[in-house]
């Protein structure tokens, strides 16, 4: 098996797993973690181009850009994968927490009313 193949099915499966652990995931979609990865890529892209400036030719040096870009590419996947494999966050639902408030309230409300039981006056 070539390496080119080799990479290919390498790849090939990483997306396949990575979109299904994504739709286990509310907020995490496949739009979602390609832009994640085209973004990172293109951050990589731009930091392997801000390398030309300090070479005295930078026409030799256009690899860099290419080199930034598929370091992003893989910092942008591994990113994914990662997110897509933690379990999903828990949601609450604070209608209950809300409900149990105001029925608290409500009954310190009642307890105002209540008669008290001892006074105390100061006079002066």
């Amino acid at each position: 098996m070539t390496l080119q193949k080799w990479t290919s099915v390498l790849l090939t499966s990483v997306i396949l797993f990575t979109s299904s652990a994504s739709f286990a995931q509310a907020d995490r979609t496949v739009k979602r973690s390609i832009a994640t990865v085209l973004f990172s890529s293109l951050g990589g892209a731009i930091l392997g181009l801000s390398t030309l400036s300090f070479y005295g030719e930078p026409e030799e040096h256009t690899n860099n850009i290419t080199t930034g870009a598929l370091i992003g590419f893989a910092a942008g996947l591994g990113y994914v994968v990662y997110d897509s494999s933690r379990p999903a966050a828990k949601t609450y639902d604070y209608s209950n927490v809300f409900d149990q408030e105001l029925k608290s309230r409500r009954a310190l409300a009642n307890l105002a009313k209540a008669p008290s039981i001892v006074q105390f006056s100061y006079d002066f």
